[in-house]
């Protein structure tokens, strides 16, 4: 949040009026504008707010959509009217290009203006240059964490998956071509997502799927990092994919939005996007000038909180969405690998213009009641009814259950992709303190870890397939399984595939796994959120299956849950 600001009165401005201000951010690229603030009057409330830009020859005026929340603002001035709702943000297009000059036009409720000069807040990026290096750094520090890691074989498949040859959306006869494929009397939806993988990219291909089979055309936007651009792919109601575009920007899309009716939009996830918070607002624009029919928000995971969008803090801890005032000092603070993946934003202007976009959106979509509640921890004021939860629908039903002994020493399986947020210290804290105090305990990690561990009580089988999970498990001889993650995970497929293979399963307290698992009898879940509590947990949960009392219980559970699983 910039620094608030008193501006002397300007001729025929009444002296009553001095407003407080911040410019979060203001750039043009070209002929697009879109920026961000807050401003407040300690004498009157704003009415309205128009930014004037004026160059060689010309002006003109854009609208500023004002009196969104900055509960930040009111933490730093409560003493100041207006404070809470003195948030704004400003898009659209100028006139020409360049602009000299960027004046913000104040009208109060008492018939008083003031006009403020900005233009010294500008950030100018007319050839998109500043831009692509910005993402660049970004794309180098990834780069760099993969390296030192060793995982030379993630930045390949990235890079080598790439369309490199593919026709240009930024190109108007290729665009215009697309619009003619497109134009006809059914309606298209068009799906945002990112485009590294896990449980949101696989909800997606069902989104997609649903919308084909209902004879629909579907246009698929997602960022890619290894070009430093956006890939626009047409999915035809015939079933047979339409091509793959390259993009400057998603607003390549407009034209087409503006062609061919377009009855849904669906957002599954934006994260890795150059600019999300210029794409929240170009979304709350669209769904008000009713240039689509439907605006549908998919929590996959909680971007639209914070850019830390597993909600952990600084310290890697998950934070429980505290104040805005601790959410400013921890984002400072942030030095977590999945922050490189968005620009840098102050919370306050994040959560003001994302809930400005949740509150025209026609539905948000959570896939478990712990998720819907921290999104209505952010926004309270959000209109409870759009806010649905509709569970994952999960086909896995194994061939049949693995045979678990649990009379036999404690291996415990750790079952996935393990990276920082989904428990890779956690593992390798569990294992190094089993290696110490010489414990009984194996770890079988079904998947990939993150983090370098040498220990012979851990083995890292590398990819599987789902089909492969009961061999594995019994190949090993697991029968434990520990879900780390370390976040509030809005959804879990791995954990629905656990209980329906009748495993026994430890995990922490937190988010949409531990909802599931409070009704599946075969769990414990533990409060402390920490490698000893987890193992502590394990080893006594272990003692009891030993002695055989809930073993009986946690199977005809897992029978109940899942459905009835072969012998």
């Amino acid at each position: 949040m910039s620094g608030p600001r008193t501006n002397e009165p300007r001729i025929g401005e009444s002296r009553a009026h001095q407003p407080r201000y911040g410019i979060d951010r203001l750039v043009m690229r070209g002929r697009r504008v879109f920026g961000w603030g807050w401003i407040a009057d300690p004498a009157s409330p704003i009415e309205s707010l128009a930014l004037s830009l004026e160059g060689d020859g010309w002006r003109g005026t854009l609208p500023v959509t004002c009196g969104l929340a900055r509960p930040d603002v009111e933490e730093a001035w409560p003493r100041l009217p207006g404070a809470g709702s003195s948030g704004f943000v400003v898009t659209g297009y100028a006139d020409a290009s360049p602009a000299r000059s960027a004046v913000l036009e104040v009208r109060y409720t008492d018939g008083g203006v003031s006009a403020i000069d900005v233009t010294a807040a500008v950030e100018r990026a007319s050839s998109g240059g500043a831009r692509k290096l910005r993402a660049l750094g970004y794309l180098v520090r990834a780069v760099g964490r993969r390296l030192a890691r060793g995982d030379l074989r993630g930045i390949a498949e990235r890079a080598g998956a790439q369309n490199y040859g593919a026709a240009s959306l930024d190109d108007a006869p290729v665009r215009g071509a697309l619009v003619a494929q497109l134009r006809g009397e059914r309606a298209i939806a068009i799906v945002f997502d990112h485009n590294m993988g896990g449980g949101a990219n696989v909800y997606r291909r069902e989104v997609i799927a649903s919308r084909v089979a209902a004879g629909k055309d579907v246009l698929l936007c997602t960022y890619n990092f290894p070009t430093l651009d956006y890939r626009v792919e047409l999915f035809e109601r015939s079933g047979v994919e339409g091509g793959i575009y390259r993009a400057g920007s998603y607003l390549a899309l407009e034209p087409i939005v503006d062609a061919v009716t377009v009855d849904e939009i669906f957002v599954n996830s934006p994260v890795s996007f150059d600019e999300p918070l210029a794409f929240a607002e170009w979304l709350a624009l669209l769904r008000e000038a009713k240039r689509v029919a439907r605006l549908t928000i998919a929590i996959n995971d909680y971007f639209a909180v914070c850019p830390s969008f597993v909600l952990l803090n600084a310290e890697g801890r998950y934070c429980g969405i505290p104040a805005l005032s601790e959410c400013a000092r921890c984002l400072a603070a942030h030095r977590a690998s999945w922050m490189a993946l968005s620009p840098p934003s102050a919370i306050g202007p994040w959560r003001a213009i994302w809930g400005r976009c949740l509150g025209v959106a026609d539905e948000v979509r959570c896939f478990s009641q712990s998720s819907r509640e921290l999104v209505l921890r952010a926004w309270p004021e959000l209109a409870a009814g759009k806010l649905t939860v509709v569970p994952h629908r999960v086909d896995y039903v194994p061939q049949r259950a693995p045979s678990i002994d649990h009379q036999a020493p404690l291996t415990v399986a750790v079952v996935g992709q393990i990276s920082v947020q989904k428990g890779a210290e956690i593992v390798r804290e569990l294992v190094l303190r089993a290696d110490r105090e010489r414990l009984p305990v194996k770890v079988v990690v079904i998947g990939a870890l993150d983090l370098r561990v040498e220990s012979k009580r851990l083995t890292v089988t590398g990819r599987y397939r789902r089909e492969e999970l009961a061999g594995l498990i019994e190949a090993h001889g697991v029968n434990m399984a520990l879900f780390p993650s370390i976040c509030p995970e809005t959804f879990s497929y791995v954990v629905e595939e656990l209980v329906r293979l009748a495993l026994p399963i430890v995990a922490f307290d937190l988010g949409a796994p531990a909802e599931r698992l409070r009704g599946y009898a075969g769990a414990r879940l533990c409060s402390e959120v920490s490698a000893g509590a987890a193992l502590d947990t394990i080893v006594e949960f272990h003692r009891e299956l030993a002695d055989g009392r809930p073993a009986a219980a946690a199977a005809s559970e897992a029978d109940r849950l899942a459905g009835t699983v072969p012998s």
